[in-house]
């Protein structure tokens, strides 16, 4: 499903891209040529020129890309003329459709409606050719591919793996085998993947580890030991395909039991896998469109953050130099959405040492679970207790925000050290990109000693997450950091 929203939110943005720059493209070369009659600019140009391309792309699209035509493959040359040249005729029509309705001096001008239709079919075509096969051979490395473990026996693994890379919004990430408590020394790797585990400490891997999706392609005759692991996938926020008919003994025992935080199952026959029907369990996930406009968010305020953190820079960095040797910006890996590692940065606020003094300080700990708070933390400088207390030190998180590592509203990333404690429902609050505010902060910050508050808080904004909640959570933020309410 995510696959399908992906390569439809693409071939949208390559209709309209095309549209618009055939438009633009061809005014350009025209007014350089004299070729545009004056009647053509008696009108705004957007208008006139170019909402008409954008309207005629948009009834083209929705002529032609209900039948699936979007789907991604490995595309030839051929197969992409053959395709921009069917949609430049459906799209030659409507547009000259819509200039006789609309009749505005565009109409007047051939040249203008010639050179576009030569443009969108040529620009279409390098588009759809380049950025199709771009896709299909490096997205799966980005870390916005979905990272998968397949979990099957050793005589199943390698043709299931394959199909797995077929999708190449997947990577397949690591192979569980099934038929062995722990991996024989010799296997290695099954299809150029890495085989990490056995029956035995799979779910204790997937834990672990950066994995979203787990694929089980089991017997019959193993649904006892599957169900505990599909228990277990879905209270960390992983999303699990399996292969069993029997989904309904599945049923009462994944949904049943006393586990906290157990997130709200969606269950459906996704598709067939190999002739196989695969049933996927796991929470809903958000529509795409609404995560694209979060991202768009992030981007933007991204932008406005990074902008005010070199401001700070310039005010703070020289005074945070001065007050205690070392660098301006503290880095330091955290966990991200899944299990993902990535640097933090911070304006420092600490010592250059104090991550090493940490344990020393570990029996002063102020908050209840696996996080470290301490009040009159005495690694924290002079300039360090200014910058926490007006919250200036989280301003270069804006640069994960744009990097795509972190969001504006979010959970708190943790800390290796606190992610290899996680329990299974400590994990799912894992299963959304980690923000610089959250509920949590704006519940509390501070105030706050018990790390299952914070738990149960940052499941509750994942459970009912909407971008209206982002943005209330934002104002609640401005103004807690105005007021500093809550700040250590």
């Amino acid at each position: 499903m995510k696959r399908r929203k992906l390569e439809l939110s693409i071939t949208i943005f390559i209709y309209l891209a095309t549209a618009a720059l055939s438009g633009l493209i061809s005014i350009e070369l025209l007014k350089g040529h004299n070729k545009l009659v004056p009647e053509f600019f008696q009108e705004n140009l957007f208008v006139s020129a170019i909402l008409p391309l954008l309207i005629s792309e948009v009834i083209v699209m929705v002529l032609t890309l209900y039948d699936g035509r979007y789907f991604f493959r490995q595309p030839t040359a051929w197969f992409c003329i053959k395709r921009s040249f069917r949609t430049t005729v459906f799209f030659a029509g409507v547009f000259a459709a819509i200039l006789l309705i609309q009749k505005n001096g565009v109409t007047d001008s051939r040249y203008y409606f010639v050179l576009t239709l030569v443009i969108h079919f040529i620009l279409l075509a390098l588009l759809l050719y380049i950025v199709q096969r771009y896709t299909v051979e490096h997205f799966y490395r980005t870390s916005a591919a979905s990272r998968v473990m397949l979990a099957t026996t050793s005589a199943r693994a390698a043709r299931y793996s394959d199909l797995i890379k077929h999708d190449w919004s997947r990577k397949l990430a690591a192979i569980t085998l099934l038929d062995y408590d722990e991996v024989p020394t010799d296997i290695k790797e099954i299809d150029h993947v890495p085989v990490k585990t056995g029956r035995k400490a799979f779910i204790e891997y997937v834990q672990q580890h950066a994995i979203d999706e787990v694929f089980l392609i089991v017997d019959d005759n193993e649904a006892n030991y599957v169900t505990d692991a599909v228990r277990n996938f879905i209270q960390m926020g992983i999303q699990v395909h399996l292969n069993l008919p029997s989904i309904e003994r599945l049923d009462e025992k994944v949904t049943s039991g006393n586990e906290k935080y157990v997130p709200r199952i969606l269950r459906s026959l996704s598709y067939f896998f190999n002739d196989t029907p695969i049933i996927t369990m796991g929470t809903p996930e958000p529509k795409m469109r609404y995560m694209a406009l979060k991202r768009v968010f992030d981007i933007i305020g991204g932008i406005i953050g990074c902008l005010i953190t070199f401001i700070l820079f310039i005010i703070f960095g020289l005074t945070i130099k001065i007050d205690s040797p070392g660098p301006v910006f503290f880095k330091q890996v955290r966990i991200g959405k899944n299990g993902r590692h990535f640097k933090m940065y911070k304006f420092r606020s600490m010592y250059a040492d104090a991550e090493k003094s940490k344990k020393e300080l570990m029996q002063q700990n102020e908050m209840e679970g696996l996080m470290f708070k301490m009040e009159d933390d005495p690694r924290i400088t002079r300039v360090g207790k200014f910058i926490r207390r007006t919250s200036i030190d989280e301003f270069p998180q804006f640069f994960n925000v744009l990097k795509g590592d972190m969001s504006l509203v979010g959970t708190r990333p943790p800390t290796v050290d606190e992610f290899r404690n996680y329990s299974n429902y400590h994990k799912r609050r894992l299963s959304m990109k980690p923000g610089i505010t959250g509920m949590w902060q704006v519940s509390g910050r501070s105030r706050i000693t018990d790390f299952e508050e914070i738990v149960r808080l940052d499941c509750e904004y994942i459970d009912n997450w909407s971008i209206w909640l982002d943005v209330k959570i934002l104002f609640k933020t401005i103004g807690a950091v105005i007021s500093r309410k809550g700040s250590e």
